[in-house]
């Protein structure tokens, strides 16, 4: 049986998480950045096997990861935590922009892909995330999202081809 029974910082964290997830959806990492504070932040993505980064890669890591997906949905499956503190279970479908051989692709032609994840998020007085921890996998097999079993596609901005890694 699921626990009933909420803390006193759980419709705060809820509705704080509700803010960051559509500020993300926009697909603009400068609106995503708003929420990282620009000073004391790490951001590690063990997916991508990079960690610590500083506020500017990680904003241009975003906007790379942005341009470089259709159709991007984020879903919560669960939220937990304090002011300080969110362990955030989520599930991501997009499509991966960029054929094997580098080109475009269309939305039509991109085929759907999904992620799960849990990104845990510590967070400051002024509501800035300060440190940030992503672990998430290919949901699907190899075979039915045409997909590496390696790192991560959504950040890394790497094609099934290895085609179109951003530089950082």
């Amino acid at each position: 049986m699921a626990p009933t029974a909420t803390h006193a910082d759980h419709e705060y964290i809820v509705a704080r998480q509700q803010r960051y997830i559509e500020a993300w959806s926009t697909g603009s990492a400068e609106k995503t950045m708003e929420f990282m504070d620009k000073e004391d932040f790490g951001y590690s993505n063990f997916g991508i096997q990079q960690e610590n980064l500083p506020h500017a890669v990680v904003k241009d890591l975003f906007t790379h990861s942005f341009s470089d997906h259709h159709d991007v949905k984020l879903k919560t499956r669960s939220l937990h935590g304090h002011k300080h503190f969110t362990a955030w279970e989520w599930s991501m479908t997009f499509k991966f922009a960029k054929g094997p051989d580098g080109k475009r692709l269309s939305k039509e032609e991109a085929r759907p892909q999904k992620l799960i994840g849990c990104t845990l998020m510590w967070w400051n007085d002024q509501d800035k995330i300060i440190r940030n921890h992503e672990y998430m996998q290919v949901r699907e097999s190899q075979e039915e999202a045409d997909v590496p079993s390696g790192p991560n596609q959504f950040l890394s901005g790497q094609s099934p081809s290895g085609v179109g890694t951003p530089k950082l």
